[in-house]
This record gives structure tokens, sequence and C-alpha cells, in this order.
């Protein structure tokens, strides 16, 4: 039985090797600059007659001829990508509903703009490291979500290398950044839930080395004692990821005095806790009302709907990603900062006889 004929690219059966911007010069019969002139539609002191740009072009066509990404990165010192860089390359892996909305608006913004992305998931030994990385040609610039005190973004900046910060923010003035006010946000939540009657409310803190943890606590914090309610320090419990252990969470839940309400630092976390709940026997809301922040389409799909905090992640990612875009192509030259308020969206699991209704 005869074997099959292997499929051939254009131009593959002259030659297995990559064909070279040399080799379409000599079969047109002109120089590797007029060729490159050509393929990128360049003014010349001497225009390039229409027989030339035509029969260059067919030759390109004749050979297969791709331009070599690197070589071309290299001649006009741009590579059109961007680099996304979360505190911890395990993140990309969770995927959550927050990662998900903030790839989201990166992608769609990057589509528009005709920008490549890259998820930087190769772990460093250390912020120096990182930076080299992201320092080697590669990208162009990158979109960084990390720790407020994290040294990556100072050393960046003083390499002058474009890069923006979003859902955190910066100690330095020479760094742009994009955040949510999450002071204003964890202050919505407490107080809908003190309107509606709860007094004893438990707050499941974020990390206090991420902007958004140490806020949303201060915010829940800071609006108890403006309405003369005590904070129990039992009541505040970290929870700093999805998958933290809720155990003493839990024990709290089964105390004499324990809180009738939650607000959670995150979605994810506000999640388990409709979960535990049910497995404590508790109702939700009749025994336990729940609060999360950032809205995510999850919040409609739980049981009940969850009443969360909203902060417009699709469009903090996107124009943090102009930004970046207007940095690195020098259309904008100083820094910038900008600040998104946040929004309360009440569904079932607070309790409220208004839910699907907005606060801003």
């Amino acid at each position: 039985m005869m074997g099959r004929a292997p499929i051939l690219w254009r131009g593959e059966a002259m030659a297995k090797r990559r064909v070279t911007l040399e080799d379409v010069a000599r079969r047109a019969g002109v120089s590797k600059v007029t060729v490159s002139n050509i393929l990128n539609n360049r003014p010349t002191a001497v225009p390039i007659s229409e027989a030339t740009r035509q029969r260059v072009l067919a030759v390109v066509q004749e050979l297969g001829y791709y331009p070599n990404a690197v070589a071309r990165a290299l001649a006009r010192q741009r590579t059109d990508t961007i680099a996304i860089v979360l505190q911890f390359p395990a993140i990309f892996q969770g995927w959550s509903g927050f990662t998900n909305e903030l790839m989201h608006g990166v992608a769609d913004k990057a589509i528009e703009l005709g920008y490549d992305i890259l998820m930087h998931t190769r772990q460093q030994p250390d912020a120096r490291a990182e930076a080299l990385a992201l320092m080697d040609g590669r990208v162009d610039g990158a979109l960084l979500l990390r720790d407020y005190d994290d040294p990556l973004s100072g050393m960046l900046a003083e390499r002058n290398f474009p890069h923006v910060l979003f859902f955190t923010r910066s100690p330095r003035n020479d760094v742009s950044w994009v955040d949510c006010d999450n002071l204003a946000g964890a202050r919505l939540a407490v107080e809908h839930l003190i309107r509606l009657g709860h007094r004893r409310i438990a707050h499941l803190a974020g990390p206090m080395s991420a902007c958004s943890g140490r806020d949303r606590l201060q915010g829940y914090r800071q609006t108890m004692e403006a309405y003369g309610l005590e904070v129990h320090p039992e009541w505040v419990l970290p929870a700093p990821f999805g998958g933290a252990d809720l155990t003493p969470f839990a024990q709290l839940l089964q105390s004499p005095q324990r809180p009738t309400a939650v607000f959670a630092w995150s979605d994810e976390v506000a999640v388990r806790v409709l979960n535990l709940a049910k497995e404590l026997g508790l109702t939700v809301p009749d025994d336990l009302a729940v609060v999360g922040f950032d809205s995510t389409q999850i919040c409609e799909h739980t049981d009940p709907p969850l009443t969360s905090v909203r902060q417009p992640i699709y469009q903090m990612a996107a124009d943090a990603l102009e930004i970046l875009v207007d940095l690195i192509t020098e259309k904008r030259t100083q820094p910038i900062t900008r600040v998104y308020a946040p929004g309360l969206d009440i569904r079932g699991s607070c309790g409220a006889s208004q839910a699907g209704e907005r606060y801003v």
C-alpha cells in the first residue's frame, strides 16, 4: 500500500528551510531594503514603481515568505505584546469569577488595540529576577496586580519600563494605577446590613498585604464604629483566598452569641459561607445574612443569589490596558491614577425585600 504524500505549504517544495527576506529579494531582483519597504508600506525617497511592488508581492506569495517576528520586533523595538502579572502565577489556575472578568476586560481591549497578551506564569525566585524577565524584550509593558508593598513595580519604575497597577495602588507618585474605592464598598455592605437590623456582623477578611483586603477591613471597622456597634475581635477572621480554612468561622456560628450577618471580602469566600451555613443547618438569609464583594456572575447562580458589592472589574481591566498602551506609545507621558466607585447589587442572601435593586 502506497503511503500518503506529505502536505506541503506553498513554497515548501522549493526548500525545506525557512524562506528569508534575502530569498525574496534575490528571486524578485531587488534589494532586501526594497522588499522590507514594500512589506512595511514605508515611504521612500525614490518612489517604488507599482510593477516592482507587484513583482515582490507575487514572489512573497510564491515562496510562502512570512516575516520573522523576532527580527521585526528588534527592528521596531516593539513586540505589541503585554504581560499580565499577578501576585502568584497559580492564581491563573484557579480562574475565579474575578479573574475571568479581569481577563475578559483585558482581552477585549487588547484585541481592539491590536496587542497580544502574555500570561506571566513562570515562578521567579525573587522580584529582581521577575523584573529582569519582564524586561528581556518579549513584552512592551506589563499590567501588575501585586501587594501594596511588593517591590516589583518600583524596580520597573526605576528602569522606566511601562507598567500599570490594577486592582491595587502604589505608594510612588511615578506609577500609574487603577483601583476601586474599597473603603466605600465595605461601607455600602455594612451599612446595608445595619439598616436591615443586624448588629452582630462578622467580617471574613482578605490578605492584609493587599490594598483590597486592608481597605475593606478598615471600611468594615469604620462603619461599625460610626453606628456605635462593637467589633468583637473574634468576629474578624482571616480568609485570604477561596480555599481558606473556615473552621474558626464555623465554630463562631455555633456559639451562643453568634453573628447574624457576615460581610465577606470576596465573592469566592462568600460562596463558601453559603455552603457552610447549609452544612451547619443555618438558613440564609433568615439565620445568617451574607454579603460578598465583586458581584461577579456566580452571584446569580448561588442558592440563594448572593448580595454583593459591585466593582466594575471589566471596565477597570480594560482601562488599565488602554492606559498602558498610551504609556508604551508615549501618547501619555505622565502617570495617571483612577479610583472607581462601587455599587451594591441586592439579591437574596441578605434578606432585603428589594432584592434585584442596585445601590451606588
